[in-house]
Order: C-alpha cells, then structure tokens, then sequence
C-alpha cells in the first residue's frame, strides 16, 4: 500500500468572480430571450387587440423599445419599455388602469410664412392636422386658434380606460422553463 498525501488550494475570491461573470452572461441571455419573446408577441396592426391578449402597434415603437439591462450589483435584469413616454402607456396596457393627464401642444402664435395647422382632422378619439404655409394672416390666426382649441380639448381629462393587454409576464411564463438552462454549466 502507498502512502499519497495530497494539498489542495481553494481560491475563495476567484471562485466568486467566476460565479458574477457567469451571473451576469446568463442574465443578459434571460433578458434577451425574454425580450425578443416579448417583441413576437405584438403585432403591427392599425385596431387595438382584444383585451387580455398582448396590444397591437401601429408604428412598431413598442417592438422598438423593449429592452433590458443587467443591473449593477449583477443580480437582477429589467426587461420592458424604455422610451419615457411609451413607458408609461405600456405599463397601462401590461397592468391595466385608468389614465387622466394628457400631453398638450405647444403654444404658438403663427406668422404668414410660417407652415401650421389649416383644418383638424379626427380619426376616432385622436386629433390631426392637415398643415400648410400661411399665406395670409387669416390663415395664420386660424393655425393659432387650432392649437389653442385642441389645447382646451385635452385639458379636459376625461379619464382613459386601458384594459389589460399583458405582454412582458406571459413573454416571461414561455421562458420559465428555459431559465435553468441558461446557468446550466456557466461557471467555468
């Protein structure tokens, strides 16, 4: 029989840094994986979905915007809407909600020359204007008279109901399952 005497070394502080970088890699693939779910799941389309299931964009922002970031202490990953505005109405449509406050138009006195507003034209609850060069002071004291009268319009807060059309909690339940295996084996 042979005698074998044998040292071992275990590094504590390098064993953690292993552990963070591999953290922080499977972070970023749940972010985008969950993310890129997400995207799928909106369609562009010009009519509202039915509630419960995720909205429809018109303009394809909120495929845009989703986006996420592994925080700095590198345990969490937020993953949604990022743009300021489109953040706040996408939290309506994911949780549902009442909202009241709505975006004015900037205050303008119109000049002749200046491009502006001429007629409003209504497309269901929402307001365009079909805009021109003023070439007289008529016309631009209409183009005034527009903004000011829309602005009147919004200041009314009628309250806007959103129903909810989640979109980031079921990206998340169909990446439930794959969660694991973005840790699977990562330390190296």
């Amino acid at each position: 029989m042979i005698d074998v005497t044998v040292r071992t070394q275990f590094d504590k502080t390098k064993l953690k840094k292993k552990v963070e970088t591999a953290t922080f890699k499977s972070l970023r693939h749940a972010g985008g994986a969950i993310g890129k779910t997400a995207r799928f799941s909106i369609r562009r389309r010009k009519k509202p979905s039915k509630p419960g299931s995720p909205p429809h964009t018109q303009t394809g922002m909120l495929k845009r915007v989703i986006r996420y970031e592994v925080a700095s202490n590198k345990t969490v990953v937020a993953i949604g809407p990022v743009n300021e505005i489109a953040g706040r109405i996408w939290n309506l449509h994911e949780f549902g909600g009442v909202a009241t406050k709505r975006r004015k138009l900037k205050p303008h006195r119109f000049k002749v020359g200046e491009h502006g507003p001429i007629r409003a034209i209504q497309h269901g609850s929402k307001t365009k204007f079909a805009r021109i060069e003023s070439r007289t002071a008529a016309q631009a004291n209409r183009a005034t008279r527009l903004i000011v009268e829309e602005n009147e319009r919004r200041s009314d807060n009628k309250p806007r109901h959103y129903p909810k059309r989640p979109f980031m909690k079921p990206a998340l339940e169909a990446n439930r399952s794959r969660l694991p295996t973005f840790w699977a084996n990562s330390v190296k």
